[in-house]
C-alpha cells in the first residue's frame, strides 16, 4: 500500500470485494487448489478474520470491540 493510507484504511477500503488484494497469496492458492466447498469456507473463514481485525484496530479505542467479544 502506498499514499496517504494507512493499512487499516487500506484493508477497510479492499473489505469485502477486493480481500484478495490484501491477502497472502500463499493463502488463496492453497484454497484454489481444494475443493469449491472447502474453498468457500476458507473464504469465509478468511472474511470473518478480516472482520475482526478491522473492528479490533479502529481508531477510536470507544469503537473497538471488547476483546471478550473477539
Amino acid at each position: 500500500f502506498d499514499g496517504d493510507f494507512s493499512l487499516r484504511q487500506w484493508v477497510a477500503k479492499a473489505f469485502p470485494v477486493a480481500i484478495s488484494d490484501v491477502i497472502d497469496s500463499h493463502l488463496l492458492s492453497e484454497s484454489n487448489t481444494t475443493t469449491t466447498e472447502r474453498s468457500a469456507a476458507m473464504n469465509d473463514l478468511l472474511v470473518m478474520i478480516m472482520e475482526i481485525g478491522l473492528s479490533c484496530s479502529r481508531v477510536s479505542p470507544n469503537e473497538r470491540i471488547d476483546m471478550k467479544e473477539v
